[in-house]
């Protein structure tokens, strides 16, 4: 039998038509496509009428058009008219254009500007058209006229966000109380403010809560004002308001059941700012009742060492404004045992209620090697009055120290993280200090608290330093 030799051209063959049909198997299989690069461009104007910054109209309606298909939220919260109208203009969106009717008789020579803030969003990806407004004149030209600065409340140094500058005439100084501003201008997350296409006019500044009259009407309200009347053509520098309230809003007091109090506090109890049974060293020690209570003199609460006899130069009171708290003021030593002897009559509430026993209250003071020292360096403090350092936690002070001179030793302190402030003290009573704006009372700026960017980190049995500069 004759066998068939196989050459190398059949080979060759062979081995192209192998790789051809692989190459055609592999194109059947189906690959969805990537779909591109997300959109991120917002929606952006196309077409208004009347056009944009057009002179010598007033519109009844006006109609504007993007480039895309675009949804209209939130309006009655991010629109702003400027002048300020009687009435709120109507927005009613379809597809990819807005319409606006008027219903007020508009100012002649006036400017306006409608902001629709962060209201409109294309459909497609939600990209915010961001700070998007359109400016008509009823006059023969737009004002240029702009006004912009910065808002911080006064007694932390924060920003609030949900209050608004207002701008009313210069001259009228009741406007504030009695009409709604002819301008006004959100506060942004980051406490800035701006009016733009002004007249060149004299104003009053002012800030408020963004509420439904935009007048100061009440002095619990955070209130702002500017000392001085603001010229639109004068005013290059940015401008600076500090905001505060003239008064407390008062909390109403909860009626109480002085049947049911009685069944529920027969006896008095209390709880004790101890960790564990240590004190800290920089605190007074004290005891926290569930109602307001009285101290008997008759039967003395008596600081003591661990044999219980008295010690000197304590003072044992009731905080004015913690009627539940009794504290215990002593110049502590660290890692030092006290007792603390609480009589059973020594301490009643308004019903008569007393402990249920006389008690003894053992407990220590931290030892040194719990606290770190710090140094800490301050450039600039002597260009404000009476300055005083805060040492804040969660917005509350913790330790303030007035600051006479550039370098600041403090032996002792828990640790931890600070956030540093500094209050600008102007009558050196060693707290802040609330301002006053009419009803009655002479206009007076509230007093002033700084934040410092940077943060004071605390490590227990360490030396810790820190530079501060201090910038107005």
């Amino acid at each position: 039998m004759r066998k068939r030799i196989v050459g190398p051209l059949f080979l060759c063959k062979a081995l192209i038509a192998i790789y051809l049909i692989q190459g055609l198997m592999s194109c059947a299989n189906i690959v969805p496509p990537t779909g591109g690069p997300r959109d991120s461009i917002p929606a952006y104007r196309v077409f208004a009428k009347p056009k944009d910054s057009s002179i010598q109209v007033q519109p009844k309606e006006i109609i504007i058009t993007f480039n895309e298909y675009i949804n209209v939220s939130s309006i009655q919260e991010n629109l702003i008219v400027s002048p300020t109208l009687k009435n709120t203009p109507l927005v009613e969106s379809k597809l990819n254009s807005i319409r606006i009717r008027i219903n007020d008789s508009l100012l002649k020579n006036t400017t306006y500007r409608i902001q629709f803030g962060n209201a409109i969003k294309d459909v497609n990806e939600g990209n915010t058209t961001s700070d998007f407004s359109y400016v008509f004149s009823t006059g023969e030209s737009i004002d240029t006229g702009r006004l912009y600065g910065s808002v911080n409340l006064a007694e932390t140094g924060n920003i609030d966000s949900t209050l608004i500058a207002v701008l009313q005439p210069a001259g009228n100084d009741t406007a504030i109380y009695k009409n709604r501003p002819n301008y006004y201008s959100k506060i942004s997350g980051k406490g800035k403010f701006s009016f733009d296409y002004l007249p060149f006019h004299k104003f009053n500044l002012f800030v408020l809560p963004n509420d439904y009259t935009k007048r100061y009407d009440d002095s619990t309200k955070l209130f702002a004002f500017s000392d001085t009347t603001i010229e639109v053509n004068k005013q290059k520098d940015s401008i600076r308001l500090y905001v505060f309230q003239a008064y407390p809003k008062k909390e109403k007091k909860k009626s109480i059941n002085k049947t049911q109090l009685k069944r529920n506090t027969a006896t008095l109890k209390y709880t004790k700012n101890l960790e564990g049974n240590e004190l800290d060293l920089l605190k007074p020690l004290q005891l926290d009742f569930e109602t307001p209570i009285h101290l008997l003199d008759s039967f003395p609460i008596t600081l003591t060492d661990t044999f219980n006899r008295p010690l000197s130069n304590y003072n044992i009171h009731i905080d004015t404004l913690k009627p539940n708290t009794v504290s215990i003021d002593y110049a502590w030593m660290a890692s030092t045992p006290y007792h603390l002897l609480l009589p059973k009559n020594a301490v009643k509430d308004s019903l008569n209620n007393f402990l249920v026993k006389t008690d003894t209250i053992k407990f220590i003071t931290k030892p040194l090697t719990f606290y770190g020292s710090c140094i800490i360096r301050i450039n600039g403090y002597d260009q404000y009055k009476n300055p005083l350092l805060l040492l804040t936690q969660d917005e509350k002070i913790m330790f303030k120290f007035p600051i006479t001179q550039h370098l600041l030793n403090i032996a002792q302190l828990p640790p931890g993280d600070y956030q540093l402030k500094i209050l600008v003290d102007d009558n050196n009573n060693g707290k802040w200090d609330s301002g006053s704006f009419g009803f009655g009372n002479p206009n007076k700026q509230p007093e002033k608290v700084l934040n410092i960017q940077t943060k004071l980190n605390i490590k227990a049995d360490w030396d810790n330093e820190i530079n501060i500069s201090l910038n107005k």
